[in-house]
């Protein structure tokens, strides 16, 4: 059985799963007795549960590391309106009896046509210079692998294998839409492909790889915003022949795709590619987290429960 497969329907059923245990966060009730919350994932998604038998289990969770399934025995139950699984059994898999890679939730997307994807955006931009520094941050040995594999996101949206890469599809997508619609000029054009391509580049490192899915001590210290805007600025700088002007659009969209200050970006855009990128994104990551929510609360109730980034349920039918 899959996590997303657990419904209200199971309520009071112990059901067992393989899975991978990527954050184990030991805590103490009001009586001292230690017990854990942990973020548990399987192909299907991500989940937290409950072990209110931690000190049974210690040995266990001490000799897990990142890429080690297990098995668990899960109680279902309901707390605030949602499934709560609470875990009553936990034995580490043998070498052999489960495969790591499908335990990693993967974007259902084609990833060859995805690749052929954004190979076609790259070739719409007619800026030398531009095409220069997607080929130092994305398409080089250096980055390509990472950039193709890591997750856009902890939990909010795109937090799956491929997930920058549909991510950034996305984007490039919308972005191109309005632009085109719009009739904007080949150079506006181009600056906003260069925004989409490496807006959320530097998640690749404020974030670990799948598994684990955690922020590094990069990612908690400064941040994707600042590490991909920095990263760029040292490569225009490389550039012969980059404009000032071109510069200091490209680096303002960067540094604003999160599109107003209280939500993590240091300045407003102040371009028209920099609006368009900020709204894309934004379409992108919020049209996503819902699908994802609708498609993890597959009940018989006709509305989800709230979903928290969102402020309200969302029809299912």
């Amino acid at each position: 059985m899959q996590l997303k497969e657990i419904s209200k329907d199971h309520l009071n059923e112990v059901l067992g799963f393989v899975v991978l245990i990527s954050d184990i966060r030991v805590k103490k009730t009001k009586t001292d007795k230690e017990y854990a919350d942990l973020t548990v994932q399987d192909a299907s998604k991500i989940m937290e549960v409950k072990c209110w038998d931690y000190e049974k289990y210690q040995h266990i969770f001490e000799e897990i590391e990142a890429n080690d399934p297990v098995e668990i025995k899960g109680a279902v139950g309901e707390y605030n309106g949602q499934v709560q699984l609470t875990v009553k059994e936990v034995r580490k898999l043998a070498k052999g009896e489960a495969n790591v890679q499908n335990l990693i939730p993967t974007s259902t997307w084609d990833y060859e046509a995805m690749e052929k994807g954004i190979k076609v955006f790259y070739e719409k931009i007619e800026t030398k210079e531009f095409r220069q520094l997607l080929d130092a941050l994305i398409f080089s040995d250096q980055y390509y692998e990472k950039f193709m594999t890591y997750p856009a996101a902890k939990k909010v949206h795109h937090n799956f294998y491929h997930g920058i890469l549909q991510h950034t599809l996305e984007v490039l997508k919308y972005s191109f839409t309005v632009a085109t619609t719009k009739k904007l000029t080949q150079k506006q054009i181009d600056r906003l492909m260069v925004m989409a391509f490496l807006h959320d580049w530097a998640k690749i490192k404020e974030y670990a790889p799948l598994p684990k899915n955690d922020l590094t001590d990069e990612g908690i210290m400064l941040g994707h915003i600042f590490l991909g805007t920095h990263e760029a600025l040292n490569v225009i700088n490389s550039i012969e022949g980059f404009k000032e002007e071109d510069k200091l659009i490209i680096l303002n969209g960067l540094l604003g795709h999160h599109g107003a200050l209280e939500y993590g970006s240091p300045v407003l855009p102040k371009s028209i590619e920099a609006q368009i990128l900020h709204q894309s994104d934004k379409m992108s990551g919020d049209v996503e987290s819902i699908l994802s929510f609708m498609e993890e609360n597959q009940d018989g109730e006709s509305f989800t429960p709230k979903l928290w980034n969102m402020g309200t349920g969302y029809y299912k039918k």
